[in-house]
């Protein structure tokens, strides 16, 4: 496994602990629902990588994708900083378009 690999792995363990602690929620997520917060996440990491590349800063990247999200659901919303914590650390030659669709595989099939 690559060093990106590795780092997604991380920050889907903590965006899990993040998603279901934001809510309270005791239950574990349905294999539907974990899909669903995936592809979701994996859209704002794809956006803040294009914020990043754009050369944006950390803190404006996150106010111009919620703007551009606003109908977000909290529970995500609560993710952004640490999705946005992790964009900006990624060394920037690991940056690809492929990051975000990386991310949702590694989400999607983390069993924790």
């Amino acid at each position: 496994m690559t060093r990106q690999v590795f780092a997604m792995m991380r920050l889907v363990i903590l965006g899990m602990v993040l998603a279901l602690g934001a809510s309270g929620a005791a239950a574990a997520e349905s294999a539907a629902e974990r899909a669903a917060r995936c592809t979701a996440q994996a859209t704002l990491v794809e956006a803040l990588v294009a914020q990043r590349t754009d050369g944006v800063d950390m803190q404006d990247a996150i106010g111009a994708v919620r703007a551009a999200h606003e109908d977000m659901d909290d529970r995500l919303a609560d993710t952004m900083p640490l999705l946005a914590d992790w964009v900006y650390s990624v060394p920037p030659e690991q940056l690809g378009a492929g990051v975000a669709e990386s991310f949702e595989v590694a989400c999607t099939a983390y069993e924790g």
